[in-house]
This record gives C-alpha cells, sequence and structure tokens, in this order.
C-alpha cells in the first residue's frame, strides 16, 4: 500500500533540466512557522520515489512508523534540534526506473517510464533541486547534509564526491556501492551491481565502461580532492556479513568505509555493521536514529 506520513508536506515543480514535473515530500520542524527569521539546518534522504522514507508501510518491517517518527522521538529526548528534512524523487514515478543521480547514457531506453524525461538526473540534483529549496525555504545552504539508504547510500556518496563543498555531512546505511579497479580509478567491469535491466537508460547497454566509472562513487571520492573529503563527517553503517549476499550489502559497505580510511576519513558511526541489520526500512530507520544526531552536530557547527 503506498501511503505517506501527513506531517510532510507533498512539493512539485516543474524541471526544465528533466522535462517532467517532479515531486517531493518536505517536512519543516515546529518552530518553522512561529520563528519567521530563523533559519534551519538540511538533511536530504535519499532512495528512489521520493514517498520511500515517509510511507508506513513501504515494507512489512516498519509497521506503521516512518523516519519523521525517528526524528519526533529524537527531539523529544533532547538528542537534536530543530532540522528540515528533504525526500526527493530521485526515480521514475512508478519507481521502476532508478535516476541514480546520473545523467543518463541511453535515455531512450527508459522512455516508456513516466517522470523519466531527459533522464538528467545529475544535473536536476544540482542545478535546480538544491536551489529550489534553498530558495523557497529558510535553510542555511552551510549547513546541509545527505544520507540515503540501498541505492539511496550510493547517491549520498557520490553527491559528496562531487561536489563535497556543498555537504556538511554524509550517511549511508547498506549503500549499493560499486567496485573499482586499478587503484580506484576504474570501474569494476565484473561487478553485476548494475546488471538488472532497470540500469539501461542509466548506464547504456551493453554497460559503458566509462559512464560506469564516471558514476563510480569510489572513482570519484579517489578523485576529489581529499582535504575537502576530510572536512565533511561520513556516518557509514551496514548490515552484517553473515545475511550476505542477499540480506545486506556488508562486503560493499566495508569497500567503502576502507575507501574512506584511505583518504584519512574516519567513520562517525557509533558501529560500522549492524549486528541485526537487515536491507529493510526497519534498519534504514534504526540507521537514522543512531546516527541523527551525529548528523545535527555536524550540521549545527556549521550554523555558527
Amino acid at each position: 500500500m503506498n501511503s505517506f506520513d501527513p506531517r510532510a508536506n507533498s512539493v512539485r515543480f516543474y524541471s526544465h533540466v528533466l522535462g517532467v514535473t517532479r515531486g517531493l515530500y518536505i517536512y519543516l520542524p515546529p518552530e518553522y512557522g512561529s520563528a519567521r527569521r530563523q533559519r534551519f539546518p538540511t538533511l536530504y534522504l535519499l532512495r528512489g520515489h521520493e514517498r520511500e522514507w515517509v510511507n508506513p508501510r513501504e515494507d512489512d518491517s516498519r509497521a506503521g512508523s516512518t523516519v519523521i517518527d525517528v526524528y519526533e522521538r529524537l527531539r523529544a529526548a533532547g538528542a537534536i534540534g530543530p532540522l528540515i528534512l528533504v525526500m526527493p524523487g530521485l526515480a521514475s514515478d512508478d519507481n521502476a526506473v532508478p535516476g541514480v543521480l546520473t545523467d543518463f547514457r541511453s535515455p531512450e531506453r527508459a522512455a516508456h517510464a513516466p517522470g523519466i524525461g531527459t533522464g538528467q538526473f545529475q544535473r536536476f540534483f544540482f542545478e535546480e533541486l538544491l536551489p529550489f529549496i534553498d530558495g523557497r525555504y529558510r535553510t542555511v545552504p552551510a549547513a546541509r547534509g545527505v544520507a540515503g539508504f540501498s541505492l539511496g547510500g550510493y547517491m549520498a556518496v557520490k553527491a559528496a564526491a562531487l561536489r563535497p563543498e556543498l555537504f556538511a555531512s554524509v550517511g549511508a546505511f547498506d549503500a549499493s556501492i560499486p567496485y573499482a579497479s586499478d587503484g580506484g580509478r576504474r570501474a569494476r567491469l565484473g561487478d553485476t551491481l548494475f546488471a538488472a535491466p532497470m540500469f539501461d537508460g542509466p548506464f547504456g547497454r551493453p554497460r559503458d565502461p566509462d559512464h560506469l566509472t564516471a558514476n563510480n562513487p569510489i572513482t570519484l571520492l579517489m578523485g576529489a580532492d581529499s582535504a575537502a573529503i576530510r572536512r565533511i563527517c561520513w556516518i557509514i553503517q551496514y548490515g552484517p556479513e553473515a545475511i550476505e549476499p542477499w540480506g545486506s550489502n556488508f562486503y560493499r559497505g566495508e569497500y567503502l568505509r576502507r575507501a574512506l580510511a584511505t583518504l584519512g576519513v574516519a567513520n562517525a558511526a557509533p558501529v560500522a555493521a549492524l549486528p541485526d541489520g537487515q536491507h529493510t526500512w526497519r534498519s534504514a530507520d534504526r540507521h537514522i536514529e543512531e546516527t541523527l544526531p551525529i548528523h545535527w552536530r555536524a550540521l549545527s557547527a556549521r550554523m555558527l
């Protein structure tokens, strides 16, 4: 059943980059309406369809809860302050084709999917979505974080690797991180992560190795300004090794953590592998519950 938490506001706007109307959900803290001059840090939560973080029935594990329940519990406990939560749609309207924060190699192969348009999702995110949010809401652009689950984790890491100056914190739970070769300079062509037909639009068919490399978070991290990467607070978690390969992305999470370590980045998460973490929305919400106070500290430091 598709539904969404009524505490989140549904917003739709026309994208000139994509040539279609796109949607997002946004949660504004209780202070937003009364503190008219106050500006707030912002955390972007990524996955695919905009409804996923605020759908209490996104899978059976969630049992009627959403990420807003997590946020409000932490607020009530005094663990965090006021945050704007942004949950953008970065997939087709039917969630059948992922946008993967990528300018599609072969957009014609995804033309059947509503909401894909030109397939220029990387440009859409940086050139339209971020400015739209900062222009419409009282944000603090210097206090912007991003986090994601599964392919959302891939997109969160990729976004920060591409434009590290835009983010104060990055979180990823059980991220779908592709492997790399040649010291992190090339995509690993034997990696089957993007083998499914739903990736024909983003990466071409057959897969374009140069396009895979240009959109690989590891190759982007290895080519980024390491000092800028270290200025970000990185919060990486994933499920346990025991339930690989179908229950968690343990090995891909370990690979990302080691890649960051080579750049001098320490993982700020209290524990990397959640012993009972699974590739489910219950575990994704738990990741946010454990890590949102870390995001808050990193974001609030940029408010000074």
